[in-house]
């Protein structure tokens, strides 16, 4: 989990949950964690609190060359059961979207494509990019 992230639109970062389940506590979290994020993922949730997984913060992070990158940062929570989600079948999505993306389960996966893409140009620079 990345520390010091950007917290959510609840105020929520990962060490909240990394505090829930320390050690030095006789009651953990994680069984009531562990229900929350299963009733999510089956979409058991109230339609009241459904709408707080597609909030999110929006930063505007300047460009080094001026303009602004709009970055959103959605809740916690979602962002966690979604990784967990990715950990838990990272063997059937490797299968499925191997042949159509690069990215998946390949670390710097992005650069690779972009040092491809730049090799290639310059092998060839009248080809065109899309």
């Amino acid at each position: 989990m990345p520390h010091l992230s950007v917290n959510g639109p609840y105020g929520m970062v990962f060490e909240h949950f990394q505090d829930c389940f320390h050690p030095k506590y006789s009651i953990s979290g994680f069984p009531h964690l562990f229900q929350k994020n299963s009733d999510i993922v089956k979409c058991h949730i109230s339609p009241r609190i459904a709408h707080v997984f597609g909030m999110a913060h929006l930063l505007a992070m300047t460009k080094p060359l001026g303009g602004v990158h709009p970055i959103a940062v959605g809740e916690t929570l979602y962002q966690f059961t979604s990784h967990t989600l990715c950990l838990q079948f990272c063997d059937a999505f490797t299968t499925h979207f191997s042949s159509h993306q690069f990215k998946v389960t390949i670390k710097g996966g992005c650069e690779v494509i972009v040092h491809d893409i730049k090799c290639t140009l310059n092998l060839h620079p009248n080809w065109v990019v899309f």
